[in-house]
């Protein structure tokens, strides 16, 4: 059992154009994407809610008067706040414009996860393996070099993001969740970057991030591909 830990506000990254995607769902961002009988923000939501999540917030760009529709219409127990980028900030950039937002501005620690990927874990565990440290959440695939792989030290400290690489095999890969806290979230409100990963993980974050490996069913739908293989994960997995 995890001990009783506080559960953050989750900050959802989905201002992407979602390009990859565009020949199977062509009319709506990739978070509104059908899966089932409901949209991925559907099963993003209810998901968050079994895990203890009571605010999110959504970086929003291409589409996003589509996702604000739907998340005034939703009739789902959470509190939501929103944003919508006038220009493609990356992740980095629309990370650091949500920190700024009322219902963020003041918090001690967030969580952040990309709007295109799914994975499975307990989010308080999570929480808690990080302990006071700021956290990546990782997983182990069988084709890590699909994703490009990461690279951590003995006492699971992050070290680098590897590159994609077909020879690559099975791996440990960033499952797209992160947790900061401390001096990493003081220096990200006073940033200024594009991409989350190359310009403050791997360049001046503060201090490590602990790698915590309990990811499952991991899934990038950004692809014709992986999208089908969501219909049937999540029909499985919610």
């Amino acid at each position: 059992m995890v001990a009783s830990v506080k559960i953050p506000p989750l900050i959802v990254l989905a201002g992407g154009l979602g390009t990859r995607l565009r020949s199977v769902v062509a009319d709506k961002p990739k978070i509104l994407a059908p899966i089932g009988q409901h949209p991925y923000l559907y099963h993003l939501i209810t998901w968050a809610q079994r895990q203890g999540i009571e605010e999110m917030h959504f970086c929003l760009g291409y589409k996003a008067n589509q996702v604000i529709d739907w998340l005034k219409s939703c009739s789902l127990d959470m509190s939501f706040s929103w944003q919508v980028e006038q220009q493609q900030l990356g992740t980095g950039g629309a990370l650091v414009e949500a920190l700024k937002h009322p219902m963020l501005a003041q918090r001690e620690s967030v969580l952040v996860c990309n709007g295109d990927t799914f994975v499975d874990f307990s989010v308080a565990e999570f929480i808690a393996q990080a302990r006071t440290h700021s956290a990546i959440l990782t997983t182990s695939v069988v084709d890590a070099g699909r994703y490009g792989r990461i690279l951590k030290d003995s006492t699971d400290q992050l070290v680098e993001f590897l590159e994609k690489d077909s020879q690559a095999g099975p791996g440990e890969i960033n499952a797209g969740w992160y947790h900061f806290s401390g001096d990493n979230l003081a220096s990200l409100r006073n940033s200024q970057i594009t991409s989350l990963e190359k310009d403050f993980l791997m360049a001046s974050s503060p201090q490590p991030l602990i790698c915590v490996c309990i990811g499952q069913s991991f899934l990038d739908f950004g692809t014709p591909e992986s999208y089908q293989a969501a219909q049937t994960l999540f029909k499985d997995a919610l």
